[in-house]
């Protein structure tokens, strides 16, 4: 009887077939190996969440806090003066405990005849690049403006954050900001306050 031989290549290749089935089925150190992989994209996941949820509550909070004005504002039956506009500021500054805050109160019309918009009266606090409304001014804002009738007043509010990202996950910091509209409610106008006699 004949005995096969096997040759050298045909030994080596069964070998090394035989030593990657071995190590496919060697678990050891794979958690390890696993955790080195994984922590970093788990750490990073739990920040981006942290601070897309920072985020969101900030911009829930300038929210919250412009329409808290501009419902004061909206309440108003007497003129109102700097120290009026001054002080919503501060409380517009203690709700949203922001470190560079900006706010601009104006009252406008609509004046059909033109198809222009109109200011009353608008001022501005804070810091930023943000002016008060002019009659020059108003108008580049009106794909934001709401349809009013001819003639008739409103209370645009807008507020302005500095959102300072907690942690650097990608994105920059932002300017975060508010614009609310609402109608004067207890009376026709909301004046400013000039020093004229009413």
């Amino acid at each position: 009887m004949t005995q096969f031989r096997p040759s050298a290549l045909s030994l080596i290749s069964a070998r090394l077939r035989h030593a990657i089935a071995d190590y496919g089925r060697d678990t050891r150190g794979l958690v390890a190996t696993e955790a080195i992989i994984l922590l970093p994209l788990v750490i990073w996941t739990y920040v981006a969440m942290f601070s897309f949820f920072d985020m969101l509550r900030m911009k829930s909070v300038n929210q919250k806090a412009a329409f808290t004005l501009a419902d004061a504002y909206s309440r108003e039956t007497d003129k109102i003066n700097d120290t009026y506009v001054d002080s919503t500021f501060e409380l517009f500054q203690a709700l949203t405990r922001s470190n560079a805050p900006a706010m601009r109160v104006s009252v406008l019309s609509f004046d059909q005849d033109t198809d222009k918009y109109t200011v009353k009266w608008s001022k501005k606090r804070g810091v930023g690049s943000h002016e008060a409304l002019t009659e020059n001014t108003v108008n580049n804002l009106r794909q934001i403006l709401p349809e009013v009738e001819s003639g008739d007043e409103f209370i645009l509010v807008e507020t302005w954050n500095n959102y300072v990202i907690p942690f650097k996950i990608g994105m920059d910091d932002f300017e975060m900001r508010s614009v609310v509209f609402v109608n004067p409610r207890f009376a026709d106008q909301l004046k400013w306050d000039d020093g004229t006699p009413s």
